[in-house]
């Protein structure tokens, strides 16, 4: 069975410690393009409180979350967001934030994260930050380091070196 497969690479030269993409966020037939940043350690996703206000939002609900400065109540929304090369995570529930200080139009959290594959890379003094959804496969560093132990480095064309 073939899966629609969406996906996008971003590279930076250096060692980059935030992952950012632009984004689009959507709201019946309304569109907002937004910086958008990739946090590892946030649950949910966040939008600003001025893309509330450029997409004239209505709250769902509100619902309390914990920042690094404590636990505050904030508002609920459900928008649609589109990341890179057509990548699209529909029906999203959000929440309002303040994020728009920093720049940022959305944060993505795990509630994203986990709909498909990610990884983050530091290979030849280049950061490289990778998304696709749906999840294709299982990556384990662990069993691909054993296995290269097992049956030796690759060398030249793609040919094992003889033990």
């Amino acid at each position: 069975m073939l899966t629609n497969v969406s996906a996008f690479t971003r590279e930076y030269n250096g060692y980059s410690k935030r992952l950012e993409t632009e984004a689009n966020i959507e709201y019946k037939g309304n569109t907002v393009k937004v910086n958008a940043l990739w946090d590892t350690g946030a649950t949910n996703t966040c939008i600003s409180t001025d893309v509330v206000s450029s997409l004239n939002l209505v709250p769902l609900g509100k619902q309390q979350i914990r920042t690094p400065s404590g636990a505050i109540t904030v508002n609920t929304f459900m928008v649609d967001i589109l990341l890179p090369n057509n990548v699209i995570a529909k029906n999203v529930a959000v929440c309002d934030s303040e994020i728009g200080k920093q720049n940022l139009g959305v944060l993505i959290g795990m509630d994203i994260i986990c709909l498909g594959d990610f990884s983050v890379s530091n290979f030849n003094k280049k950061t490289v930050f990778t998304f696709r959804t749906p999840s294709q496969k299982k990556t384990d560093y662990v069993a691909e380091a054993n296995l290269t132990k097992a049956i030796g480095p690759i060398h030249g064309k793609g040919k094992r070196k003889r033990r």
